[in-house]
């Protein structure tokens, strides 16, 4: 265990390492082109199998004050480098077909809290 590591362990920190893809749009990226909204559902596919493989922790898109979407966004995902986080990045469809460029950081998630809700009769999940 590295000095980092003790320090925060002895904080009661846990240590749970994540990678964070930061995903800038391009020149290229046109919400409105039909390049863009095809690259786009090939994009949504990709990450639904990134989490039905279990590598990705959360993600979702950057939104404006007025909900507006330039394109950005982040992915949390598990790896075991960052090197093998940057892979992910470039198999993303978007970084592909040259829409979205990635910043990969590592993050240790320490705080937080999630609250699921399962109502069986309804047959729904919340997260609170």
């Amino acid at each position: 265990m590295s000095t980092d590591e003790s320090v925060l362990t002895d904080l009661g920190l846990r240590l749970f390492p994540l990678y964070v893809l930061f995903g800038t749009p391009t020149d290229a990226w046109d919400i409105e082109s039909e390049r863009t909204q095809r690259v786009l559902a090939v994009h949504v596919e990709w990450l639904r199998g990134l989490e039905r493989d279990g590598v990705m922790f959360m993600g979702g898109p950057f939104r404006a004050a007025d909900y507006d979407w330039d394109g950005s966004g982040m992915i949390a995902v598990r790896a075991p480098s960052r090197a093998a986080a940057r892979a992910f990045a470039e198999q993303d469809p978007l970084f592909v077909d040259g829409l979205r460029a990635y910043e990969v950081r590592g993050w240790q998630l320490n705080e937080g809290r999630i609250v699921l809700t399962l109502d069986l009769d309804a047959n729904r999940v919340g997260i609170a």
